[in-house]
């Protein structure tokens, strides 16, 4: 057959573009030929096609799709797929796509042949292939797919049970090659179904078909799978053969496929084009996106789904209640309470709830002239609430304000009292700042006396503070006063109404006093004071108040111990301080009365012993205790200091006659420094060598009485050690002991003893 003669080959090809995303539009295009086996217009190739276009399209993919139908069911000779072979060779020579898909058997057939010349190394994905034998990919390693499995056995199992007295299956199907392999597989199926005979009207006229359909018994039913080309040549549409069929049957006819769907079938578990189509454009995104076909196996998993014709349903008097759970109807009747039974209930409540509102409505304005009165006094009373609500809320708010500024004063209470260690300065400074922090209308601190029988106040805020202070006030434990019974007590004394109070000292200078609190100040269990916290308000203290107070007492007490402790301490150094400055002058004095004269005079020549010089200048130095000038300048007095003793002063002038500069004074009182430490220093080492002789001489002499065996050896050998040590005449007298006088009470050297013992004397 010449290619100029064959006008139908020249279907046209329809190219199909995605949409491209933004992030996708500089990414290369791919070109996907999708190669159908029937022609446009035929359902279940239009809903393959549909769903290879919804996933192709999706943004991202960048696929331009050409569309090429070989219209099979019309022409299907070898020297029609030759010509076909011939033109999609011109075609796609040079347009060479990146993949190719196919849509049933007759496609699919075509790329086996010719795959391999027409688009060598191609990917290929197929898809409508009944029930595909993987065998056949042996030599195609670029292939893969959907396999076509019609549920057939899923449309028998639920028609034989929608019709149980069923003993005959009478199966309507052509000698195309999907018609061949659909009867391929209903041959296996029908050895699970041994009470069902199959009968096969496949290669009959359409007239033949019409009459056999229409002289079947009631315990037979009709299973169409597709009926496109009869034995006479005849072709029909999907939209042709399903009615006919199903107006000459006298019992239901069930099917596989979806595209007879309301044309006459009662339904079935039928497969979807659509969704043959969209699972193999997932696949080649999948090999588009760089996944190799034979890293893909074929899909073999049927995606049929229960669908049914309501008319038919009630043409064969079927129970939609019969029916799976999950089951699609079509043609189903608009319920307006099926299709918005949400909205029908939401509704009818609402009308319910109106009908009730209305009903108490009226009840009500039935009862409003009566509750008029009442009404007006709720009013009243209302208002009276409200003007009494907003009181307490002010309160409650004025309450959480001063918890929260006890809190903050409490911290900022315990961080400034820690800084500061002198009671003086400490006391005052804590009841201004307890004051001012709590808004209070007076603070005062109270401490014990030595005798812990008077509370003295220490400290007080304001004016009244001041005077109460210059006063002298004071307040005895455990008598009439808060303060008193509080330290007596050990326990807070709080009294929320002070007018109400029946034992309270008034005071004059605090006439405003409301609420009042005395807080023990106690330290590891001893009470040392007490603290006062007054307000101008009525019940202006609550428990939270008080504990937070509570916590700021101990705080205080604790601040008042520590700074007691540190005076102490301070006094205690400042007192040793005195007393090493004592014995340092003392000793001082002792080494300058042995050497009244001491001193060095140096000049260019020699140094030598001052002598008597001692010039104003240095008695000045010597008197004040500060570097002294002479009259002209020239000459310049430091004191020497040790321990705060001025032991003598250097004197220095200048052979020119010029006055010291300060960077020249600067230099000598470092060196009058140095000699400072360095005097004292020597002092130190003489009196500690001369310590240290005179604990070896005790020790020598020790050693000697150790050594004598009888009384007058021990006693003649310490008259005469000691007379050595001291270099003076010594004398030592025994004298017995009165006979009632114990032996605890004698003693030695007493001159006037009238028995006295032998005297030994010695004298150096």
């Amino acid at each position: 057959m010449a290619l100029a003669t064959t006008s139908l080959l020249f279907v046209p090809v329809t190219p199909l573009y995605s949409t491209p995303s933004r992030q996708a539009e500089n990414a290369p295009r791919r070109r996907v030929l999708y190669i159908n086996s029937y022609h446009r217009g035929y359902k279940f190739s239009d809903d393959i096609t549909q769903g290879i276009e919804a996933v192709l399209k999706e943004p991202g993919q960048n696929v331009d799709l050409l569309v090429e139908y070989m219209d099979t069911k019309r022409l299907d000779s070898p020297e029609y797929m030759e010509e076909l072979y011939q033109l999609y060779k011109v075609k796609y020579g040079t347009l060479k796509p990146d993949l190719v898909i196919s849509s049933d058997d007759a496609a699919l057939n075509f790329l086996f042949q010719y795959a391999n010349e027409l688009f060598p190394d191609v990917p290929v994905v197929f898809s409508g292939a009944n029930y595909f034998d993987v065998t056949r990919l042996a030599g195609f390693p670029n292939f893969t797919g959907v396999s076509e499995i019609a549920d057939a056995q899923g449309t028998l199992d639920l028609a034989l049970a929608l019709h149980p007295q069923t003993r005959q299956i009478v199966v309507v199907n052509d000698t195309s090659v999907t018609g061949q392999r659909v009867h391929e597989r209903l041959s296996t199926l029908q050895a699970s179904y041994p009470e069902i005979t199959f009968i096969y009207l496949e290669d009959i006229s359409m007239d033949n078909l019409r009459q056999q359909l229409n002289q079947l018994s009631s315990d037979s039913l009709v299973l169409l799978t597709i009926f496109f080309r009869d034995n006479a040549g005849g072709f029909f549409e999907y939209d042709v053969f399903t009615p006919l069929v199903s107006e000459s049957s006298t019992v239901p006819v069930y099917g596989l496929w979806d595209f007879s769907l309301g044309y006459g079938i009662v339904g079935g578990k039928l497969t979807s084009g659509a969704t043959e189509g969209a699972r193999a454009a997932q696949l080649a995104v999948r090999i588009l996106n760089g996944e190799s076909p034979q890293d893909i196996p074929v899909v073999q998993e049927p995606a049929a789904r229960y669908m049914f014709d309501y008319e038919q349903l009630q043409r064969w008097n079927i129970a939609e209640s019969a029916l799976p759970g999950d089951s699609f109807v079509l043609n189903k009747p608009f319920s307006f309470f099926e299709q918005y039974a949400q909205l029908v209930w939401i509704v009818g409540a609402s009308f319910l709830v109106l009908a009730t509102a209305i009903t108490i409505l009226v009840f009500n304005i039935l009862r409003r002239r009566r509750a008029e009165v009442q009404l007006n006094q709720s009013l009243s009373e209302l208002q009276e609430s409200r003007v009494l609500l907003e009181e307490r809320v002010e309160e409650r708010t004025e309450a959480l304000r001063q918890r929260a500024a006890l809190l903050e004063a409490a911290a900022e209470v315990s961080r400034t009292t820690t800084e500061i260690v002198d009671l003086e300065v400490l006391l005052p400074t804590v009841v201004d700042l307890v004051q001012q922090r709590f808004d209070l209308y007076y603070v005062g601190l109270f401490l014990l006396d030595e005798s812990g029988e008077l509370a003295v106040l220490r400290a007080g805020t304001g004016e009244a503070g001041h005077e109460m202070m210059a006063q002298g006030w004071e307040l005895r434990v455990g008598g009439q006063s808060m303060i008193g019974r509080c330290v007596a007590t050990g326990k807070a004394d709080i009294q929320l109404d002070v007018g109400e109070a029946s034992v309270r000292f008034d005071n004059p200078h605090l006439p405003e006093t409301r609420s009042e609190m005395a807080l023990p100040l106690r330290v590891r269990g001893e009470i040392i004071g007490a603290m006062t916290i007054q307000s101008h308000r009525v019940a202006a203290f609550e428990q939270d108040d008080i504990r937070t107070m509570q916590t700021v007492a101990d705080q205080i007490a604790a601040v008042i111990s520590n700074a007691r402790l540190f005076t102490q301490v301070q006094e205690g150094l400042a007192a040793e301080r005195r007393a090493y400055g004592d014995l340092t002058h003392a000793a001082w004095q002792q080494l300058l009365q042995s050497a009244p004269n001491l001193g060095y005079l140096s000049d260019r020549r020699a140094t030598r012993p001052a002598g008597n010089v001692w010039r104003p200048e240095m008695q000045s130095a010597l008197d004040t205790g500060k570097i002294v000038a002479g009259e002209s300048g020239a000459a310049l007095a430091i004191p020497l200091r040790v321990r705060e003793q001025v032991v003598g002063v250097i004197d220095g002038r200048k052979k020119d006659g010029t006055a010291w500069l300060p960077e020249e004074i600067t230099l000598l009182q470092s060196l009058v420094d140095q000699l400072n430490v360095a005097v004292e220093s020597a002092r130190l080492y003489e009196e500690s060598q001369r310590r240290a002789m005179r604990e070896r001489l005790v020790a020598e002499v020790s050693g000697r009485l150790r050594a004598s065996r009888d009384v007058e050896a021990v006693l003649q050998a310490t008259i005469r050690e000691l007379g050595q040590v001291l270099g003076a005449t010594a004398t030592i007298r025994m004298t017995p002991l009165s006979a009632d006088e114990p032996v605890a009470s004698a003693s030695a050297g007493s001159a006037s003893a009238p028995n006295a013992s032998p005297l030994y004397p010695t004298a150096l």
